[in-house]
């Protein structure tokens, strides 16, 4: 068993799912209720999260790439 691994338990990695969760049920909602401008708050949301995690991945808060 490999020592050392966290399968992405990492503050960039849960800021990217917490955000993306959070973008798409503001685009969900948005379906429902039609909204074009709401949904696209939603899609911006989940971008925005992706950004901060890759961001906080590059500072050193994610899982480091295995290197062969």
């Amino acid at each position: 068993m490999s020592q050392g691994v966290d399968h992405g338990n990492t503050p960039a990695a849960w800021t990217l799912t917490i955000l993306a969760l959070i973008g798409s049920t503001i685009s969900g909602v948005a379906l429902i209720a039609t909204s074009a401008v709401l949904f696209w708050v939603g899609i911006a949301v989940v971008a925005v999260g992706c950004i901060a995690g890759q961001a906080m991945r590059m500072a050193g808060m994610g899982t480091a790439t295995a290197r062969r």
